[in-house]
């Protein structure tokens, strides 16, 4: 059993870690935040306000510089695939490094199999900074 502090061992925990950390800036920012059921859909999260809803894709990395932009799919015969989210897979990526998280418009990613943190500091959302809940964006 992990004890708590321990490092995660396991990508699911850390992607998943990261969906909590954007449902809670999401939720600071008094957005209404909904998870599709099916688990193979190209977005994580659904935020709404204002009657207005955009899809979000969310991937984590907990040292890296970037985060991989690949998509996984279906298996056949055990062979894993991955493929490349194209428009219309999700409006928003929201890229966590703790303690940041990065919210950006799918049009405005330059490369189609990862995001580097360094080209986007315009989209950078800092979790310990009280004006990061301030200031909500409108997406």
């Amino acid at each position: 059993m992990e004890e708590i502090g321990q490092t995660p061992t396991s990508p699911h925990y850390v992607g998943q870690a990261g969906e909590h950390l954007v449902c809670y800036l999401f939720h600071m920012w008094q957005y209404n935040i909904l998870q599709p059921l099916n688990p193979k859909s190209s977005y994580d999260l659904v935020v709404e306000r204002d009657g207005n809803f955009k899809t979000i894709q969310v991937k984590t990395t907990q040292n890296g510089r970037k985060v991989s932009l690949k998509k996984s799919m279906i298996s056949y015969q055990g062979v894993r695939k991955f493929g490349i989210y194209k428009e219309g897979d999700y409006d928003y990526l929201c890229a966590c490094k703790y303690p940041h998280v990065y919210v950006v418009p799918f049009n405005k990613i330059e490369a189609t199999t990862g995001f580097s943190f360094s080209l986007y500091p315009q989209y950078k959302y800092d979790l310990n900074d009280p004006k990061t809940y301030e200031y909500r964006p409108t997406i």
